[in-house]
């Protein structure tokens, strides 16, 4: 086991928590949206707007996680 603080270790941590709550949002929002089309409180395109911000959102995490990839490739140490 290393010692100190490593902050690459941390931020793959921080990036992870933010992607669970992402997935649980997401998931939270569609399902909503598909319960209040089923009860008909919500009209046939009306949730058309949240799939594209859900969209948005996931191309955003998508290119934290590659940017903390390559981060993660290169040594800082190097010379």
């Amino acid at each position: 086991m290393g010692s100190g603080f490593n902050m690459l270790r941390a931020c793959f941590l921080l990036l992870a928590t933010i992607i669970l709550a992402q997935v649980a949002t997401t998931l939270a929002g569609g399902v909503t949206c598909f319960y209040l089309l089923i009860v008909g409180q919500a009209e046939l395109g009306s949730c058309a707007s949240f799939g594209a911000l859900a969209r948005e959102i996931w191309a955003e995490a998508l290119a934290a996680v590659l940017a903390l990839l390559l981060a993660a490739r290169s040594d800082p140490n190097e010379k």
